[in-house]
C-alpha cells in the first residue's frame, strides 16, 4: 500500500501531461518567414507579430491576375467556411499579400477581398517592402509587359503556406491544393 501512494501521483502526472493540447505532426519550416511590416486593407500598419496567436494561411498574388489567383482565394475561402462549419474558424487568419502595390492598392484591396467572405486581411506596401516579405518566404514575382486590356501580369510562384499561432511556416501547398487536407492540417495546429 506505501509503494502505491507514491505512484498514484505520479501516474495522475502522468495522464494530466497527456491531456493538454497535441503537438501536430507538421515541421517547423526555419528557412522561411520573419518579420514584416506592410499595410493592411485598412491603412493601418500591419507587424508579422499580428499573426500570432491565431493559425494562418497566407498567399501571394495579384488582384488583376486572370486565372490562378482569384482561384487560389476561393478555395482559401472555401477552407475557411469549412473551419466556420467546425466551429474553429475565429482561431484562423486568411492573408493576401499583394505583389503588385501599384494597382492593389488599400482602397482596391478594401473593395476586392470581401468577395470572398472568408475574414481575409489584404497586405501591400512599397514595392521594396514586398520585395523583402516575398524574399523572406521564398516568393518569386516577375512584372511581364503588357497584355492587353488587363495591363500587365506577372509570372509567379503560387504556393500557399501554412502558419501556426507562432506566425512559424509549418507547411506549404501547391496552388491545386485539396481543401480537406487544408482543413485537415489547420485543425491540427489549433
Amino acid at each position: 500500500m506505501g509503494k502505491l501512494l507514491y505512484v498514484l501521483p505520479l501516474l495522475v502526472a502522468l495522464m494530466s501531461a497527456g491531456c493538454g493540447k497535441q503537438e501536430s505532426d507538421l515541421p517547423v519550416n526555419t528557412r522561411l518567414g520573419g518579420d514584416f511590416t506592410l499595410t493592411d486593407q485598412n491603412g493601418a500598419p500591419f507587424q508579422a507579430e499580428k499573426l500570432k496567436g491565431k493559425v494562418s494561411i497566407l498567399f501571394f498574388g495579384y488582384t488583376h491576375c486572370p486565372d490562378i489567383c482569384p482561384a487560389v482565394l476561393a478555395q482559401v475561402a472555401q477552407v475557411y467556411r469549412h473551419l466556420e462549419e467546425d466551429g474553429v474558424a475565429d482561431q484562423v487568419q486568411p492573408v493576401f499579400i499583394t505583389f503588385d502595390p501599384e494597382r492593389d492598392t488599400v482602397a482596391h484591396l478594401k473593395e476586392y477581398l470581401p468577395w470572398f467572405k472568408a475574414d481575409m486581411i489584404g497586405l501591400t506596401g512599397s514595392l521594396e517592402q514586398i520585395r523583402e516579405v516575398a524574399k523572406q518566404y521564398g516568393v518569386v514575382f516577375i512584372k511581364d509587359q503588357e497584355a492587353g486590356e488587363r495591363g500587365y501580369l506577372f509570372t509567379h510562384s503560387d504556393y500557399i503556406y501554412l502558419l501556426d499561432e507562432q506566425a512559424r511556416v509549418r507547411k506549404l501547398y501547391p496552388a491545386d491544393f485539396k481543401i480537406d487536407e487544408v482543413v485537415t492540417d489547420v485543425e491540427s495546429l489549433l
